[in-house]
């Protein structure tokens, strides 16, 4: 029995660290050198909101405000590239930004999962505020 428990604790500890762990040292990777390389950035900042979305550490709207951010980098990179201004610059600083924001939300919306008082958003048990209804 201890061996089930302590497999279990062993487990629900690495699920926790994955996340911290997959970001460790990945935030001096934006330099976009290319319209393929902001490819991969794009997909890997819209992965990062699936995860946030799907461990409930943004809410409905942060997600849906950073997939309206991150379409509407795409959008400019997309017209760059079509009228060949693509500016790669420009680009790595505004996903830099997005990402930077997004983890910002990440840390606090577990903290706010985390908390005492279960503070869980809009809709949930204890509604907008905190506060039960």
């Amino acid at each position: 029995m201890k061996r089930l428990i302590l497999a279990a604790l062993a487990t629900s500890l690495l699920v926790a660290a994955a996340p911290a762990l997959a970001h460790e040292g990945d935030d001096d990777d934006w330099a976009v050198q290319s319209y393929d390389s902001f490819q991969q950035q794009y997909h890997h900042i819209w992965d990062g909101i699936q995860h946030g979305a799907s461990d409930g550490s943004y809410t409905q709207r942060q997600a849906q405000y950073f997939y309206g951010q991150l379409r509407s980098i795409q959008a400019r990179a997309d017209w760059e590239q079509r009228t060949g201004r693509f500016d790669p610059d420009e680009i790595s600083d505004r996903l830099e930004s997005l990402h930077d924001r997004m983890h910002v939300a990440h840390e606090r919306g577990h903290e706010r999962l985390d908390n005492d008082w279960r503070y869980s958003g809009y809709g949930q048990p204890y509604g907008y505020g905190g506060y039960r209804r």
